[in-house]
């Protein structure tokens, strides 16, 4: 548990910075600690490391042959196992790319670089341990940002193709590139919300995701289409104030090319997670728009011109994101993230899919 309270505690100074888009040498130890510990984790993140850990040990032919990996990733692994065929060498250089996209990519287009990073710790750092293939794509198309900006077709579609050739679900990131420049009336943007909401409560939903699921090819995500169920009332109450925030302050985000992209990208976040709501597996679609979230929260900070308020909002963001990250670190797979072991460490975690170890 230390290293997890540590770390947080470390994103907090960060997140509490002077509000500057220059980064200090804080970023790059914060992002320095975090490839260490994950990089270093002894086998932590649940069903999902087991096999990614089992398929890199395995022969080369058999990895060329997994249908279950895309192409590109099992490239990657064949390069990686040339190096080293030690799994903890995949899963250290693995989190080094990761987490250096994802800080890279943050630290070129957000408005309060610091402000960004703590929203992308403390959603994503425990699930970058669990989603290698999708935690790669999401940092190589979150660098197609200025590419839709600009509307380089070419150079975006390359991006894509990329991201497609680790984890198929990224092609839910393409539709930006048509609708990340429009502009919508808020009556517009209600409509489609809550069209959306109406078909995630009715039948339709699983129509709707099975599809989805089937056209990224993602095996998984086919079997978590017949897990729907009640509506996630955690999920349903972000969406509300998102949509609240985006509603009061779309006229200042329109004012720019940038904040119109992150306005739409904020938007498809939303109606992604809509489509969602009866299915919480499906949350990880959404987490290619998550880029645009981390970008506008602090983006709507500097809109705010009340320095009481700002602050007031400063610390409503610290405070949610704060409690997802512990409540994600205590609830998931029953706690099973605790206690954090290192691979340099000699002790037995009692974790729950230790029953999985093949060595």
């Amino acid at each position: 548990m230390l290293p997890y309270i540590f770390i947080f505690l470390f994103a907090s100074v960060l997140y509490f910075h002077k509000n500057e888009r220059k980064v200090s040498v804080g970023f790059y130890i914060f992002l320095m600690l975090l490839i260490l510990i994950s990089g270093f984790r002894d086998m932590i993140g649940g069903y999902d490391v087991y096999i990614y850990g089992q398929i890199f040990d395995a022969p080369v032919e058999v990895i060329a042959n997994f249908k279950a990996f895309e192409p590109g990733f099992r490239l990657y692994y064949i390069f990686l196992k040339q190096l080293n065929d030690n799994r903890h060498f995949m899963f250290f250089i693995t989190a080094l790319l990761m987490m250096s996209l994802h800080f890279f990519a943050v630290k070129k287009h957000s408005p309060i670089v610091y402000f960004s990073i703590f929203l992308l710790f403390c959603k994503f750092f425990l699930m970058s341990f669990v989603y290698l293939r999708q935690g790669l794509a999401m940092g190589i198309i979150w660098f197609s940002f200025p590419y839709i900006l600009n509307k380089n077709y070419i150079k975006f579609f390359l991006l894509a193709a990329l991201a497609f050739c680790f984890h198929k679900s990224s092609v839910i990131f393409v539709p930006m590139l048509f609708v990340g420049g429009l502009k919508f009336k808020n009556i517009n943007m209600f409509i489609i919300a809550f069209v959306a909401l109406i078909i995630a409560v009715s039948p339709l939903s699983g129509i709707l995701l099975g599809a989805l699921a089937e056209s990224s090819g993602d095996e998984k995500a086919s079997i978590y289409v017949a897990k729907s169920g009640d509506v996630n009332i955690f999920y349903f109450i972000e969406i509300l104030l998102l949509i609240w925030l985006l509603l009061q302050f779309r006229a200042d985000f329109y004012k720019t090319k940038y904040g119109t992209l992150l306005a739409n990208g904020l938007f498809g976040y939303i109606i992604v997670n809509i489509m969602a709501l009866t299915n919480a597996s499906f949350v990880r679609f959404g987490w290619y728009y998550f880029f645009f979230l981390i970008l506008a929260i602090p983006s709507i900070y500097n809109f705010i011109n009340s320095q009481k308020t700002k602050m007031a909002f400063k610390t409503i963001v610290f405070a949610y994101y704060s409690l997802l990250f512990f409540r994600l670190l205590i609830v998931y797979d029953g706690g099973d993230f605790m206690p954090y072991k290192s691979i340099f460490q000699d002790f037995n975690r009692g974790s729950m899919w230790e029953f999985m170890e093949y060595k």
